[in-house]
């Protein structure tokens, strides 16, 4: 019998997390199938998370909590649940954010990502403004740092395409063959880099089109496109980890990603205010010297 293994990062989010587990629990509907999900507390909620564990333990999913580690990230914090889950037998990790609902499928759906062989990621499915079905994707503008919708094709090189973090489901192979998340990354871009290597390493990604997600966004992070919104959590580390990301993959690009980024800098003046300016600055500082 095949495992699926369902790693959900925390952050003051219980809530959410909470509504995830309900709807993994009324689409765990394949009994042939095995599933396993962890919670990793990033925060401080023991207490509110427990009683969601006990709900998914009720209806017949393997559940842990994985906790009292603190604040160690995104990156992080989705490694410790996917490898817990790796040691219990997990033939397919699902990475999953708390603001995510499970809106169409099997779970059982997500293990023929590996139908692309051991070594695979796999992307699932939303419904677009037109009411049509859509792949997770996002594509990262590679002159500019800016992450958008895949165009209709690749502009000689200037996008990467990488499957949206918010869900994503990777093979043991390509977990292990990849080493999990890069942890030099806190909060963003780490599907980005998860792309680019695996493209290195000849891992393919595929698209898993039974399963439906959907997802609201930013609900831990406040990450939002309208710049007021935005957190200043979220001004910081997106140019943190996008200075990361240029320096590690595409050094020759950096120069015209920090002149992007101070652009983007004013544009967060005029549009924000100066507080979420300078989060950009020191994060942009922050991700040179990392």
């Amino acid at each position: 019998m095949s495992t699926l293994g369902i790693a959900i990062v925390n952050y003051m989010s219980a809530d959410d997390t909470a509504g995830l587990v309900r709807s993994l629990v009324a689409h765990n509907t394949d009994p042939t199938a095995h599933v396993a999900i962890t919670i990793v507390d990033n925060s401080d909620q023991q207490q509110e998370l427990e009683p969601i564990l006990e709900f998914a333990r009720q209806h017949g999913l393997l559940a842990r909590l994985i906790h009292g580690h603190g604040n160690v990230g995104y990156a992080a914090g989705n490694n410790l649940g996917a490898r817990w889950l790796l040691e219990i037998g997990a033939d397919v990790i699902w990475v999953l954010n708390p603001d995510t609902r499970i809106a169409g499928g099997a779970l059982s759906s997500a293990l023929t990502v590996g139908r692309a062989g051991d070594c695979a990621i796999g992307a699932t499915t939303s419904i677009d403004a037109d009411g049509g079905s859509r792949p997770d994707l996002g594509a990262l503008d590679l002159w500019t740092g800016q992450s958008g919708q895949p165009p209709d094709r690749n502009a000689e090189g200037r996008t990467l395409t990488y499957v949206a973090g918010h869900s994503i489901l990777i093979t043991r192979g390509a977990f292990e063959k990849l080493n999990g998340f890069a942890e030099d990354f806190f909060l963003f871009y780490e599907e980005a880099d998860i792309a680019v290597r695996s493209e290195r390493l000849g891992i393919p990604i595929t698209v898993v089109s039974d399963l439906e997600v959907e997802h609201a966004g930013g609900g831990a992070t406040g990450a939002s496109r309208d710049m007021k919104a935005k957190s200043i959590t979220t001004y910081f580390h997106a140019s943190r980890s996008c200075m990361i990301f240029f320096r590690k993959h595409y050094g020759y690009r950096l120069p015209l990603a920090v002149f992007a980024r101070l652009l983007y800098a004013g544009k967060a003046l005029l549009v924000a205010g100066p507080r979420a300016a300078t989060a950009v600055v020191r994060g942009a500082i922050a991700g040179l010297l990392a």
